[in-house]
């Protein structure tokens, strides 16, 4: 018998004995280290979010049920925005399809329309089964309003890979619902200075760039602070909306915003040399909404540009590096 299916049969065993009639709430147990990552599987961060569930799921007793994913409804709160390109979905679809669902999503009985439930979280594993043709695995809990948003804003505080932008608007929409600060401040795991700023850049940028753009995983705070201080300009949001409407605008998200924020920038025709050597210049920049030009002139040094190109991968790599940071 393989290791995955000695988990597996574990899993079962545990699963049957928790939906026991009579069965008495788990004893918290030490987490077992998992065993090693399957080909072609969900990252890291996702393998421990199942587990994490799982373990609450079988700690507290609750009974684990297989829904029609057609009659289970998303939360009245959206927490993700579309991201028809993301590569983690893709993933989670293969191993839903070749090894099922390991932990259960949670639901709630509709508050209005009987014999259907509603999200409070999972609605990635929601979808994902429903474009599959598969059954949900689900605990249902009867939860009020306020429930299911802290429910569904701690499991989201508990994952890494919800970015900035979608935690402003899921902060944004709980205060457009009424609900006050300080339970948004518990939902999201955060404090009055951070909400402060999910929040004001979820009001300055409007909603259909931050749906053109998408999540943006690697745009971090500071990114989209700046952005929504450019937007402020005078047509500066004309000109990312046109930039996004493009024919043939980058597939990937964060290319979205990079391009979104050049194009919110004040445009230039042409900027001061960059460099200069001995009075002669070194490059000249120019900038459109579409794109940075630098012109290395080779009158000041003839190599100088080959050297520049050939230091190009190395450039973005320090790039890329610097960029991580800003995540935080």
């Amino acid at each position: 018998m393989t290791r995955r299916n000695v988990l597996k049969s574990l899993i079962e065993e545990q699963l049957a004995a928790a939906n026991a009639p009579g069965a008495a709430v788990a004893e918290p147990r030490d987490r077992v280290l998992a065993g090693p990552v399957r080909a072609m599987s969900l990252t890291l961060d996702r393998i421990e979010e199942e587990s994490r569930a799982l373990q609450t799921a079988l700690a507290t007793g609750a009974v684990v049920v297989d829904l029609d994913p057609d009659l289970v409804e998303a939360s009245f709160l959206r927490d993700r925005l579309p991201n028809p390109d993301d590569p983690a979905f893709a993933a989670l679809k293969h191993s839903l399809r070749e090894h099922g669902q390991e932990a259960p999503i949670l639901v709630r009985p509709h508050p209005s329309r009987e014999g259907r439930y509603q999200a409070a979280y999972g609605h990635r594993r929601l979808q994902a089964t429903r474009e599959l043709g598969l059954k949900v695995k689900a605990v249902v809990r009867a939860l009020d309003d306020t429930q299911l948003v802290l429910a569904q804003g701690i499991e989201n505080s508990a994952r890494r890979d919800l970015s900035f932008i979608e935690r402003a608007f899921f902060a944004r929409a709980l205060e457009d619902g009424g609900y006050e600060r300080p339970l948004i401040m518990a939902a999201l795991s955060t404090d009055k200075t951070e909400l402060s700023k999910l929040i004001s850049v979820a009001r300055a940028v409007p909603d259909s760039i931050v749906r053109a753009i998408g999540p943006a995983p690697r745009a971090g705070r500071r990114r989209w602070l700046q952005l929504a201080e450019l937007l402020q300009a005078s047509g500066a949001a004309k000109r990312v909306e046109t930039t996004l409407a493009a024919a043939d605008p980058p597939r990937d998200s964060d290319a979205r915003f990079l391009a979104a924020l050049v194009a919110a920038a004040p445009k230039r025709n042409a900027a001061p040399p960059a460099a200069s050597l001995a009075g002669v210049p070194l490059a000249r920049v120019s900038r459109t909404a579409q794109a940075t030009l630098v012109r290395l002139d080779r009158k000041a040094d003839p190599e100088f540009a080959d050297y520049v190109v050939e230091r190009l991968g190395a450039l973005y790599e320090e790039y890329r590096a610097r960029t991580r940071r800003d995540i935080a």
